[in-house]
């Protein structure tokens, strides 16, 4: 066997040295040395114009130069043609290898010109560009010279691909393995593509399990990657395709294949492009009748196939004769085309659009001509031109003010202007002599206080999920939540005591009194004496086998902005972190006060999770007023009369309706996102009308004073503590500010003689009208984060 393989090798390297020195592989016989080239005058214009300068650094001498070398192609082309046509006609009588160079060298040459042609005709003036190319009779001329050399293209082309493939079979006899080589890559190109065709549906399951099932916001690419997989065998067989023809045209004989690749990508590409659009078209077309996406559907289909076929014969009359006049002649039909279709997709809309426009009742001037020709006989397809334009400008504004309304800082500087134009508005009108406002218990009749019954907001639900991977849990934590006043820190903590399956709730609200009256109710609230001592209520947490969920609201109660004001919290929070069980706690401290604790304690505070409520959004504070309306009323509150201006995301609603989302709009940028606020200003909004007993809404006069912004900072000082109290005594106050009780007394004569504060048992409280306007001038003065 050993012998037999050693004679094969040497056979083989006998035969492949015999095959090295043969004549076949003389450079004579490959046509090395006698390879046809163009003509040395083609050439020598090639370089001529090759070495000619940039349009915009051309000299009249060099614009001079390129109209005598157009000249000159022109000229020599005419000439080449005729002597090409003759070399096909002696070739096609004699079949001679010299006369088939004759025929390729007049092929070179015509090449080379039309190339030098295609840039002689981008660097002349448009004058002589046009002439040559358009419709006149030196581009019928042209058209006529390049339709005759197409036709010699075309034979040559053939007789070409003729004797490639004699040669093809001949080096097959010779040597098979480069055949044999490309074969084989595109055997395994196929069996790729066989491979996926039988595992895709497995391997996209197991990607949308992995990546998009198992999380909940999947990153860009990852959508991306799944939206693409729609098409996945549209795309394996483009990829397996598109390899293949370019393996194929790597042999000689089969160079021409790579033309293949204009029709695969525009034809098999555009259908794959088809697919992706009407997908996203169908994807985002929920809202439309299935009237309208129909016709969103056929009109996609109608300009990406007309896309496609335009992009297959231009790139063919590239590849073949470049930017000539038959390019010119092509792109002017295309355009005419297109022009047809556009003409077809108005009329296939004409009726849609403008049922859409007879919904709009303020249109331009314009429009409404479009909307009176809609049957006259042809302005009937520029006016739906017109309303489509005008529709999409529409469009397009609304979804750019929804965008932009996701940004608090723009939602309130346009809430701000509106509240100025409002307020000029209403200055304008004064016609409310009529009007009289509803006081007192009154005016929940017609704005009804919270209860246990009121409708619940969707609000700061990514707060409340992480409370509850802490509080929810059977391990112990004591959490912390802290916001504004009247943020709705209260509704949060009973939501989740009413939540919890796994502890038993305690809902305390810490008393003004401090740390001595909350362990009492703490006391009571575990079944025990109310004097029990702090070590009788440890021992029952600790012996205890019932799992407690403790919220202690307003706790910032036990909280003095002075030295030692933190005792009473340090005290509380030390009990309840030494019983040693799965006990969880949370505690409600307003940020005011949060912020004194923070920096006096810092990260010796040891809470597991400090939790802070976000300011509540325009929707949301829309959504709590609109619940608190009280409908039952036999004149329920109305906003009719109230004058706001329009708004460009308030086109399709009513006058009573847009005049309430403004209102509600001012009230949301006025509160600063609080709802307590809020409802506060909408209730002083009511009125009467004396005539008609109708309650309307008006707008709120705002607090202002500019007292409080020139306001001495000891002064300031005293109204922050007050309101990181919530309620104080002068004593207190003298604690806390370092000034004398006589100083305080006299400052608290004063807010209380301009409304800023009120009474209750000799302490002190910032008055709900002043709120929000002190803690605003507080907090441009750095003396107060809201």
């Amino acid at each position: 066997m050993r012998h037999l393989l050693r004679d094969f090798y040497l056979a083989v390297s006998i035969l492949f040295c015999l095959l090295l020195t043969s004549p076949s592989f003389a450079s004579n016989e490959y046509g090395f040395q006698t390879q046809p080239q163009s003509s040395p005058e083609a050439i020598k214009i090639a370089k001529q114009v090759s070495g000619l300068p940039e349009p915009l650094f051309m000299t009249a001498a060099d614009k001079r130069q390129v109209n005598l070398l157009l000249a000159r192609v022109l000229r020599i082309q005419r000439e080449q043609i005729a002597q090409f046509a003759s070399h096909l006609d002696a070739y096609r009588n004699t079949n001679k290898d010299s006369e088939w160079n004759q025929v390729q060298s007049s092929y070179f040459t015509l090449t080379s010109l039309n190339q030098s042609k295609q840039v002689l005709l981008d660097l002349t003036n448009a004058q002589n560009r046009d002439r040559l190319t358009g419709f006149g009779p030196y581009g019928v001329t042209q058209f006529k010279q390049e339709w005759r050399l197409t036709q010699l293209n075309v034979e040559y082309l053939l007789y070409f691909q003729l004797r490639s493939f004699k040669a093809l079979v001949a080096d097959i006899f010779i040597s098979p393995i480069p055949v044999l080589w490309a074969a084989s890559k595109v055997l395994f190109i196929y069996f790729g593509l066989v491979w996926w065709l039988a595992n895709s549906k497995r391997l996209i399951d197991l990607f949308r399990q992995s990546q998009l099932e198992s999380k909940s916001n999947p990153p860009l690419w990852v959508r991306l990657i799944w939206y693409i997989s729609r098409a996945h065998r549209a795309i394996a067989w483009l990829i397996a395709i598109t390899l293949s023809l370019r393996v194929l045209s790597q042999i000689p004989s089969l160079q021409h294949l790579s033309l293949l690749e204009i029709f695969t990508w525009w034809v098999l590409g555009g259908s794959i492009a088809i697919s992706f659009i009407l997908e996203f078209a169908y994807r985002n077309s929920h809202t439309s009748s299935r009237e309208v996406i129909a016709l969103r559907l056929s009109t996609i289909r109608r300009y990406v196939w007309s896309i496609i076929i335009a992009g297959v014969i231009m790139q063919i009359s590239i590849r073949t004769l470049g930017k000539g006049t038959i390019y010119s002649w092509i792109y002017s039909a295309l355009f005419f085309w297109f022009v047809l279709v556009t003409v077809s997709v108005l009329r296939l809309w004409r009726e849609k659009v403008f049922e859409a426009l007879e919904h709009h009742s303020e249109r331009p001037v314009w429009v409404n001509w479009a909307v009176n020709r809609q049957k006259t006989f042809l302005l009937n397809i520029p006016a739906t031109a017109v309303g489509i334009v005008w529709l999409t400008l529409d469009s397009a504004k609304h979804r750019l003010m929804s965008v932009l309304s996701r940004s608090t800082l723009f939602s309130q500087a346009l809430a701000y202007l509106f509240r100025i134009e409002v307020a000029k508005q209403s200055d304008i009108n004064k016609g409310q002599h009529n009007l009289v406002r509803i006081k007192g218990e009154q005016v929940f009749d017609y704005v009804l206080p919270g209860n246990i019954d009121s409708t619940l907001i969707d609000y700061a639900s990514d707060e409340a999920k992480q409370l509850s991977r802490y509080l929810m849990s059977d391990n112990p934590a004591i959490c912390v939540v802290s916001g504004e006043r009247g943020i709705g820190a209260t509704t949060l903590l009973n939501s989740l005591l009413n939540k919890v399956s796994n502890a038993e709730p305690i809902y305390l609200n810490c008393p003004y009194a401090g740390y001595s009256e909350l362990l009492s109710l703490l006391a009571l609230s575990l079944g025990l004496d109310e004097d029990a001592s702090e070590i009788q209520i440890l021992a029952h947490l600790r012996k205890s086998d019932t799992a407690y969920l403790i919220a202690i609201d307003n706790a910032h109660r036990l909280v003095k902005p002075m030295v030692g004001g933190l005792n009473d919290l340090m005290r509380i929070t030390n009990l309840l972190r030494r019983s040693k069980k799965n006990h969880r706690i949370v505690f409600s401290i307003v940020k005011s006060s949060w912020r004194f604790v923070d920096r006096a304690r810092g990260e010796r505070l040891l809470f597991d999770l400090v939790c802070f409520l976000p300011r509540w959004s325009e929707k949301q504070i829309a959504q709590l007023l609109d619940s608190r309306i009280n409908q039952e009323l036999d004149k329920p509150l109305s906003f009719e009369g109230l004058v706001v201006p329009k708004q460009w995301d308030q086109d399709e609603m009513s006058e009573e309706e847009r005049a309430k989302q403004g209102f509600y709009r001012i009230l949301w940028h006025y509160s600063d996102g609080n709802p307590t606020v809020a409802l506060r200003f909408f209730r002083l909004s009511i009125h009467r009308n004396k005539e008609t007993e109708q309650a309307v809404v008006r707008l709120f006069h705002v607090p202002e004073s500019q007292e409080l912004e020139n306001m001495p900072k000891p002064m300031l000082a005293v109204l922050r503590s007050i309101i990181q109290l919530e309620i104080a005594s002068p004593e207190i106050l003298t604690d806390c500010t370092q000034l004398s009780l006589a100083e305080i007394t006299g400052i608290l004569r004063y807010f209380q003689s301009r409304g800023y504060i009120e009474w209750s048992e000799d302490q002190a409280r910032i008055s709900d009208h002043w709120f929000r306007h002190i803690t605003n001038v507080l907090d441009r003065q750095h003396l107060l984060v809201k």
